[in-house]
């Protein structure tokens, strides 16, 4: 129950002094990190990995980010966030992202940390949510990337091949086409 979480935090009033941000606000990185609220949906939920857990958000705009729960906080977000699902967090850490790969789809170089203090309610506002991202990399720049890196393009599937599952994990190869044939 949300009540519970807040109680548990602290005083409500505490925490709804945390003004709200959009993710391409935060600026000033030399004035990190820096504690918010966001709006976000949830685009992808990556599994556990021993002490820590990524994610995907997005916010109202279309923008996105990578979210990281570490340590004690990893079962707890694993618990409560659902893969598209929308939220309120109150009390994110925006951060630089310290990853040797980020996330190319992403406009900044940011992460949000899923800390301690983090409280989670439903998204129960009548804002809508854009149906596709903010950033959309083009098709010629998806070749430069390094292999397994995480984009996200527009395009036409041509050839989906079935769902295999290979070491484990699902695994499936597709054949898009843009808008000039590529």
């Amino acid at each position: 129950n949300s009540n519970t979480i807040v109680a548990l935090a602290g005083n409500k009033a505490d925490v709804l002094d945390t003004s709200f941000v959009l993710f391409d606000d935060i600026q000033d990185v030399n004035n990190l990190p820096q504690v918010k609220s966001v709006f976000a949906r949830v685009v992808v939920k990556f599994p556990r990995r021993r002490n820590s857990q990524h994610y995907i958000l997005q916010d109202i705009t279309g923008s996105k980010i990578e979210a990281i729960s570490n340590g004690n906080n990893v079962q707890r977000f694993d618990a409560l966030l659902t893969q598209g699902c929308t939220y309120t967090l109150y009390r994110v850490a925006f951060c630089l992202n310290r990853e040797e790969l980020q996330f190319r789809n992403i406009g900044h170089g940011l992460e949000l940390g899923l800390i301690t203090h983090t409280i989670v309610d439903p998204f129960t506002k009548p804002i809508q949510f854009p149906p596709f991202p903010k950033y959309l990399m083009p098709f010629h720049e998806v070749y430069q990337q390094p292999h397994k890196t995480f984009v996200d393009v527009i395009g036409i599937v041509l050839h989906l091949e079935p769902l295999k599952h290979i070491g484990g994990r699902p695994y499936r190869e597709a054949v898009l086409m843009d808008s000039r044939w590529h």
